[in-house]
């Protein structure tokens, strides 16, 4: 996400990629186009929420937008509170994992998760 300068600069690009007006993206997140060109202008910042439907808008990932905003999902919360010990932990064990340990954890997970249905 790095590679974005701005969270505004990032959702001008999606929205020009996918060809869409600021009043066709602001019709399907039920803002003013004018508060879209505020966001995309860095003039405003905005909540989850709308961060969040502005990604689906463009087809892309709401965890990405919103880590750029350095926000979390509120379901990521909830995970989190619910298990508060074992969350940050397992974080912090695996904050220096590269790409191909990060695909082999989540190999192992979707096993796991086969395994309970």
């Amino acid at each position: 996400m790095n590679k974005y300068k701005s969270i505004g600069t990032l959702i001008r690009r999606l929205r020009n990629e996918k060809k869409m007006s600021l009043r066709d993206l602001a019709k399907k997140v039920n803002m003013s186009h004018v508060n879209i060109t505020h966001i995309e202008n860095d003039r405003v910042s905005t909540n989850s929420r709308s961060l969040i439907d502005i990604a689906n808008a463009l087809d892309f990932d709401p965890d990405k937008i919103l880590a750029l905003a350095n926000e979390v999902n509120d379901d990521i919360k909830k995970i989190i509170r619910d298990k508060p010990d074992s969350v940050p932990k397992f974080l912090r064990t695996t904050k220096n994992f590269n790409n191909r340990d990060w695909k082999q954890l989540e190999r192992m997970v979707d096993e796991i998760n086969k395994g309970k249905k």
